[in-house]
Order: C-alpha cells, then sequence, then structure tokens
C-alpha cells in the first residue's frame, strides 16, 4: 500500500492465515540446467483481496512436508532482523563510513563494527520492550524496564567507554547508567 506521495505505507501487525503450496521447477540457462523448488504463500483471510499476503520463495532447501514448507516461510519472515542488523552495521556502527586503502584493514574494521551492530540491535530490543509495555498499559513495568541499569546488555568496559565518553552530570561511574540513557546515546 503506498500514501497519496508514493511513499510504502506499512501494515498493520496482524496474524495471516496461509494456504500453501509447493512445486519444484527447472530453470534453463544458456549454460545449465538447475532444478529449484518453490514455496507459494497466500493469505486467506485479508480484509481486501489487494492487501492479501503473496510469497513466491525460492530454495534449494527440500519442501517434501509441510513442515519443510514451513520452515522456509519461517527463514523469509526472519529477514526483517537481517535488515536491522545491516542497518545498525552500516549506519549505526559506521561501517560504510570506513575508508581504507587496504582491503585486510577494511575488512578487519567492517567486522569488528559488526559486533557493534549486534549491540545496537539488543539495546534496541531492551529499550522497545517498555514501549510496548507502555501500549498495552502497563506504565510501572514499563518504567522499571527502561530504569534498569544497562550492564543488562552491556559489559562493564563498554558501559563505562560509553560513561567516559558521554559524561552524565553528577554519575560517579561506579555504577551502570540507565538503559533509557544508553539507548539515547547510539
Amino acid at each position: 500500500m503506498k500514501n497519496s506521495k508514493g511513499k510504502r505505507i506499512n501494515r498493520v501487525a496482524r496474524t495471516a492465515r496461509l494456504t500453501v503450496n509447493v512445486a519444484q521447477i527447472t530453470l534453463n540457462a544458456k549454460t545449465a540446467v538447475a532444478p529449484i523448488n518453490v514455496v507459494y504463500a497466500e493469505e486467506t483471510n485479508a480484509t481486501e483481496k489487494s492487501d492479501a499476503i503473496r510469497w513466491v520463495l525460492l530454495t534449494s532447501e527440500p519442501i517434501d512436508t509441510l513442515k519443510q514448507a514451513i520452515h522456509i516461510i519461517d527463514i523469509y519472515a526472519a529477514r526483517w532482523r537481517i535488515e536491522d542488523f545491516q542497518k545498525a552495521w552500516k549506519t549505526g556502527a559506521g561501517a560504510e563510513r570506513q575508508r581504507m586503502t587496504e582491503p585486510k584493514n577494511l575488512e578487519r574494521a567492517v567486522s569488528i563494527l559488526a559486533f557493534i551492530g549486534v549491540r545496537l540491535l539488543q539495546l534496541r530490543e531492551a529499550i522497545s520492550l517498555p514501549l510496548y509495555l507502555r501500549k498495552k498499559g502497563l506504565i510501572d513495568e514499563a518504567i522499571g524496564m527502561e530504569n534498569q541499569r544497562c550492564d543488562s546488555v552491556f559489559e562493564q568496559d563498554e558501559w563505562k567507554v560509553l560513561l567516559q565518553h558521554y559524561k552524565i552530570r553528577g554519575h560517579d561511574g561506579t555504577t551502570a547508567p540507565s538503559m533509557k540513557w544508553a539507548y539515547i546515546l547510539k
């Protein structure tokens, strides 16, 4: 779905009932013939036909049973986690900003930044749970999670480096700051 300016609108989260069909096809190229498995999943309970989810998933994984086909769908459904990691790694951790002349140095730098990307995702997950709790009306639980110490996600040396770089007025540096503080820094 798109708005009047042509920008994509995110769908509201819902539980979808799917029909699943599988098949094996053969792709003919000039140089080779390759068999490939196809999983076709279509939503049957959409309110409007145009809003129905339809996925055509090509895979080399087996699709002989319903369990195997559902496994392929589960893998595809998890793709947003991978895209979130890519965004955290490239933008948040700065992998795209690296300008090195030696490929080995670039490889080392972006490998280290991958760990930072994972940490950013962990931090986002830890701070997004309170937002969810607030939506459910669980305000006290949300505040408790926001105020928990960031050492539930960070190692001591990690939060101390952050604290050294981003000073907190009146903080003595002996205890970990809150998750909310750490998230805002990212």
